[in-house]
């Protein structure tokens, strides 16, 4: 039985503040629907950041419904975590999503898939966070950042040492990473870590081809599928920029540009103009000459905000607001009550009036 394993899909980034750029994002999602329908999957793992904020568009909530629609009649199941980036109080858009039907939202619950029992930890902040407890043999889902992840070292396997799980699928990281515990670590069963990538480049240092993971959940085994992405053409600071975008002309068309600027030879302003020219959909420029040749005259600001809490006080009384509105704003300003006791302190009020 095979899951295929993908997250930080950030759909609705707009890159560059391009819209092109966000139909990128949709589009690799899509790929991921359709690479999992013609695998045949047993289901569709999302570890996190669906979206790549809380506020989706109308447009992206559309797209994405359109996608796992397709999923629900070939009859693969989505399970997915909350990721960081899309994260909300209250009900998330994965729990809209499980009311209709096209998605589980994974949690301290298992979900039964054949034989082996599958939870799921959303993401519970950048402090180091302690895996939650699940039975032996289990597969859990995590949104989170292990120390190691950023090496190519051994991971730390201390940090999910006791969890119980045999397989751990992490999103956060955007890069693939896969670990593999040689026998068992202490009294874990733990066989395989790894992180699924992020589904296109999110930044300009994720370098690596994108893709996803096909997991056999009986052997471990792991094969990646490749997705076809926008290309992204890096220029080292050895190279002069002018002379690499005349002679690779033809690839730069529709390309994200990268050039690590190395010396003064060509202004920022010459270097973007060549590569538009080119056709390159957004260029972005780099700066790697030494610290002493980039240094320039410090300018001396100095910014008084001024009394910004009485501003605000002063401009709410000017509004036409009700006792109750007032009373609200308390709340939501009140440094006193975490940010994550609004919601009931709110509705506490509100059940006063009634």
């Amino acid at each position: 039985m095979r899951i295929l394993h993908t997250g930080d899909t950030h759909i609705g980034a707009r890159q560059y503040g391009l819209e092109a750029r966000r139909s990128d994002f949709a589009r690799a999602f899509a790929q991921v629907i359709t690479i999992a329908i013609a695998e045949s999957v047993a289901a569709v793992i999302h570890a996190g950041d669906l979206f790549d904020d809380r506020y989706p568009s109308a447009e992206e909530l559309s797209e994405t419904v359109r996608a796992l629609f397709r999923l629900k009649e070939a009859g693969i199941p989505l399970l997915g975590i909350v990721g960081n980036h899309e994260q909300r109080r209250g009900v998330q858009w994965l729990d809209l999503f499980a009311e209709l039907g096209l998605a589980m939202h994974l949690s301290a619950e298992p979900y039964r898939l054949g034989e082996t029992d599958i939870y799921g930890m959303d993401y519970a902040g950048r402090r180091r966070v302690e895996p939650q407890q699940v039975p032996p043999g289990s597969l859990l889902v995590c949104h989170q950042m292990l120390d190691k992840a950023r090496s190519d070292g051994e991971l730390r396997l201390e940090e999910l040492a006791g969890c119980g799980a045999r397989l751990v699928l992490l999103g956060d990281y955007h890069e693939h990473r896969v670990w593999r515990a040689k026998g068992a670590y202490g009294h874990t069963p733990l066989q395989l870590v790894t992180y699924c990538g992020s589904t296109e480049r999110w930044s300009l240092d994720e370098r690596e081809p994108r893709g996803v993971s096909l997991i056999d959940l009986d052997t471990g085994r792991l094969d990646r599928r490749e997705l076809a992405t926008r290309p992204f053409i890096y220029i080292s600071e050895e190279d002069d920029p002018i002379k690499s975008i005349a002679a690779q002309q033809e690839q730069f068309k529709e390309a994200i540009i990268c050039v690590y600027r190395g010396s003064d030879e060509h202004s920022i302003a010459e270097i973007e103009e060549r590569a538009r020219a080119a056709g390159s959909l957004a260029v972005r420029v780099r700066d790697r000459r030494p610290q002493a040749e980039r240094e320039r005259p410090e300018l001396q600001v100095q910014l008084d905000f001024g009394d910004l809490d009485g501003i605000v006080a002063e401009r709410l009384a000017q509004q036409d607001f009700s006792g109750l509105a007032h009373q609200i704003d308390g709340i939501i300003r009140d440094r006193v009550i975490a940010d994550s006791r609004v919601d009931a302190e709110v509705s506490g009020l509100l059940d006063e009036q009634q």
